[in-house]
């Protein structure tokens, strides 16, 4: 069967291709930064995220602590599911900043590999960031990877009995 072609079809001149090309750069160009901001806000809310979880399991330690009379040490030991075998190191209660066996002790399955941690010396502060803002994963001795982040979380375990532990936020460059 012949095809038709009706007299006066034609393709797009340069001219409405030009145009077209020029709006679709505009539209590009405006909701890039949108994208862009998408990947900042997504980085905060992980970190808020966790930092709630470290929270959350600071206070079920400090539950546990205060159950077996441990909650107003300065710093000790303490066995979390009962196996005898002392499990997270605690200040007054919460969750020490211990690299090794502080608050990254009661985190959960898949930390090591998401996260990247350190704390200061004496261990008096934890510093968090995920591994791909850190750039590697796991626990280091210093913080550069952490802090060069520009995204990360600080805990600051309690200091003294009837303290809490706090978080706060670093989020310059998420």
């Amino acid at each position: 069967m012949p095809t038709m072609m009706y007299k006066g079809q034609q393709g797009f001149t340069l001219k409405e291709l030009i145009i077209t090309l020029i709006i679709l750069a505009i539209l590009a160009a405006t909701a890039a930064p949108k994208l862009v901001d998408f990947e900042t806000e997504a980085n905060k809310a992980t970190l808020e995220t966790m930092g709630a979880n470290i929270m959350s399991a600071a206070t079920l330690v400090y539950a546990k602590a205060a159950l077996s009379g441990v909650h107003k040490e300065a710093r000790t030991t303490l066995d979390l599911d009962g196996d005898g075998i002392d499990d997270v190191e605690i200040a007054y209660g919460y969750p020490s900043a211990s690299r090794g066996n502080g608050i990254s002790e009661i985190m959960g399955s898949g930390f090591e590999e998401q996260w990247t941690w350190s704390t200061t010396y004496g261990d008096t502060r934890f510093w968090l960031t995920t591994a791909s803002l850190g750039g590697r994963s796991g626990q280091y001795v210093n913080q550069t990877a952490v802090r060069n982040s520009g995204c990360y979380i600080l805990y600051d375990p309690a200091t003294a009995a009837g303290e809490k532990p706090t978080i706060s936020y670093v989020v310059d460059d998420c």
